[in-house]
């Protein structure tokens, strides 16, 4: 578990209604004075979310009760700037103490539409830049980077030079969650960092140096990360949930380095700050680093510990990222312990919520290359039937030429007959040619759908959707593919997944399964259709153990340029629907339970493993040998059995 991104700056402080902090009773008996001239005027409104901002640190309930009454008062007058500003105050505490839930997003979406009804340009900037923060922190980069960079368009219009920092640093976060884009998020903190000197803003400096360290963690450099920390720590506030952060960080730089020790004094430092502060996110992670560093040193009960201290606090919030890390977690240190069964139950979760947030680009690169090469292919040779109607004509124009020549010059019969003649031997060429590019092009049409439904679609120009009863479903991936797509060139990436795949297309072809398609690394196939049969669960068998052999003689002795790969293979069978999607690219596709439940088999099995659903093992029980695995979770909290096909099965393949 590598140094997770801790620091998702949004920079939220700021962005409370501003005012300048002097002595905090002094400024609020005087702002209550305000209140008390003013009844019911913007002034009064104005006090009262002052009020607020001034006791979100100290007084978080009291904070919200005059952020509900500054919100009372700007309905009653019209004032939608100061309704705006109170409904940025009420999702702000709830985003300080890490509930990053659905009423912290409806406060900030209202805010923002007020702001947009009085088109204050500057609120807008705001509110989209403070939204970008949560859906980082809950794992939605792409909605994140959204509302991003839509805040830095804004604040560059309105030449805004604290939302253009802020902007730029959260864009910044954003590219540092990937190796591939590290320099793009140097660049952002770097430009954040300059306009936040610039306007000699502290705390500005101080979040752009943090996350800095953090690049230098992430590229195994705890020295420079430590330089940089220190710039940032002695710019926060002792008491500042913030400086946990930083603290964090240099528990991670010294455990890097080997010094646990200081490290430990480090993370603990951490906690009870960020206690102090009711700072649940910071509060999280420092467990979630502490459990890590015990884990590593081999005391899983005290990193169990921790791990449990952190789940307790990301109970009430949506921090998927700090979950997905726990759950990893409590996976391996339950393993460590010989608890088995927690350790599986925490993995089903870790792999849960990992398809939640998981970065597909590479799988989403490749299977777009690979689609659209293929595609694009098979198409230019689809397009050689539309050359039979344009022949056609072509012949029947040369057709009635020669017919005008003959009626006019009848004293040239030798040369029309010669040009007959020609014309004849033209014909038939093009009879031959267009019958070859007929041949080819149902054969392209074949090799994309099924014979059964390319003739239904020649016939009636639509394929109707069937139901099947009883299908097995087989998929199959590879195993660190996303690791092995970083660092591998694409060309032989490329290479070495199509090596694969067109094996696997002729052992399924062998085997009576239909191909129905493949997305990244992931492979899908299904009997039983589009011609019903009773021996799909043993075809799809037998495919999955030729599959397995095949890749385990290929990573014992990989050709030249081929990367070799590790596979996980799941299998169900039950009801689904099957059709062709499209109008211009057609694709035979299917759907239902039975294929989400083969897909969950797939990413639950390990490598070098069939594992099967009950389904599949109620069929085939009689004929081989299986372990039984557990119980896996799926939507709408159904409970399903998993078995491994057992050892000897792989050396013996089962008759049909």
């Amino acid at each position: 578990m590598g140094l997770r991104k801790f620091y998702v700056f949004s920079l939220l402080s700021l962005f409370f209604y501003t005012v300048e902090i002097i002595a905090q009773d002094q400024q609020i008996d005087s702002l209550k004075s305000i209140i008390k001239e003013n009844k019911k005027d913007t002034t009064n409104v104005n006090a009262l979310l002052d009020i607020s901002n001034i006791l979100s640190k100290s007084d978080t309930l009291e904070s919200k009760n005059y952020a509900l009454k500054a919100i009372d008062l700007a309905e009653e007058l019209d004032y939608k700037k100061g309704q705006a500003y109170g409904y940025k105050n009420l999702g702000l505490l709830l985003y300080a103490k890490g509930e990053l839930n659905k009423e912290l997003v409806d406060y900030w979406k209202k805010s923002l539409e007020l702001f947009q009804d009085i088109g204050f340009k500057n609120g807008i900037s705001n509110l989209q830049n403070n939204l970008g923060s949560v859906y980082q922190t809950k794992g939605d980069d792409p909605t994140a980077l959204d509302y991003f960079l839509k805040s830095v368009r804004l604040a560059e219009e309105i030449k805004d030079s604290l939302r253009i920092s802020t902007a730029y640093l959260n864009i910044g976060s954003v590219y540092s969650n990937e190796k591939a884009t590290y320099a793009q998020a140097l660049e952002a903190y770097n430009k954040a960092k300059k306009i936040f000197e610039e306007i000699n803003y502290r705390d500005g400096v101080a979040y752009a140096a943090i996350n800095i360290a953090e690049i230098y963690l992430n590229t195994n450099n705890p020295e420079a990360a430590l330089q940089v920390l220190d710039e940032s720590m002695i710019l926060f506030d002792e008491n500042d949930a913030d400086l946990a952060n930083s603290i964090i960080m240099v528990g991670k730089a010294y455990e890097d380095m080997g010094k646990l020790k200081i490290a430990e004094k480090k993370y603990l430092a951490a906690i009870a700050l960020a206690k102090t502060n009711d700072a649940k996110m910071e509060a999280s992670k420092a467990y979630i680093r502490l459990g890590d560093m015990y884990r590593t040193i081999d005391e899983p009960s005290k990193a169990l510990e921790q791990y449990e201290n952190a789940l307790e606090l990301t109970k009430t919030t949506k921090v998927f990222r700090d979950k997905k890390d726990i759950y990893e977690g409590l996976a391996k240190v339950y393993a460590q312990l010989g608890d088995y069964q927690n350790a599986f139950n925490y993995q089903n979760q870790f792999s849960a919520i990992s398809d939640t947030i998981r970065n597909d680009d590479y799988e989403d690169t490749l299977g777009n290359l690979r689609f659209q090469f293929d595609v694009e292919n098979k198409e230019k040779e689809i397009e050689l039937l539309n050359a039979e109607n344009e022949v056609k004509e072509i012949g029947l124009e040369r057709a009635a030429i020669s017919k005008k020549y003959f009626y006019a010059v009848a004293a040239l019969l030798f040369a029309i007959a010669f040009g007959a003649l020609m014309q004849y031997r033209f014909v038939k060429k093009s009879n031959k040619k267009l019958a070859y590019e007929r041949n080819k092009a149902e054969s392209i049409l074949l090799n994309i759908l099924p014979a059964e439904t390319a003739e239904e679609l020649k016939l009636n120009g639509t394929v109707k959707a069937r139901e099947f009863e009883k299908v097995t479903v087989l998929f199959t991936d590879f195993k660190a593919f996303s690791k092995v797509a970083e660092e591998i060139p694409a060309d032989k990436l490329v290479q070495s997944v199509d090596y694969y795949f067109k094996e696997f297309d002729k052992i399924i072809e062998k085997h009576g399964l239909e191909k129905i398609k493949t997305i990244g690394d992931a492979y899908m196939c299904a009997g039983g259709l589009p011609t019903k049969n009773d021996t799909n669960a043993v075809d799809a068998f037998n495919a999955a153990t030729e599959i397995l052999k095949f890749v385990e003689r290929t990573w014992m002795n990989p050709p030249k340029d081929i990367h070799p790969f590790e596979i996980r293979i799941g299998i169900n069978t039950g009801p689904v629907v099957a059709g062709v999607v499209g109008t211009k690219k057609f694709q035979y596709d299917i759907w239902g339970s039975t294929v989400n439940v083969a897909a969950r088999m797939e990413s639950s099995s390990i490598p070098g493993k069939i594992n099967v659903s009950e389904n599949t093992y109620n069929l085939l029980k009689d004929k081989i040998d299986f372990t039984y695995r557990g119980i896996i979770t799926v939507k709408n909290s159904q409970k399903l059995k998993m078995y491994f096909v057992g050892k000897e099965v792989t050396e013996n393949v089962i008759a049909s």
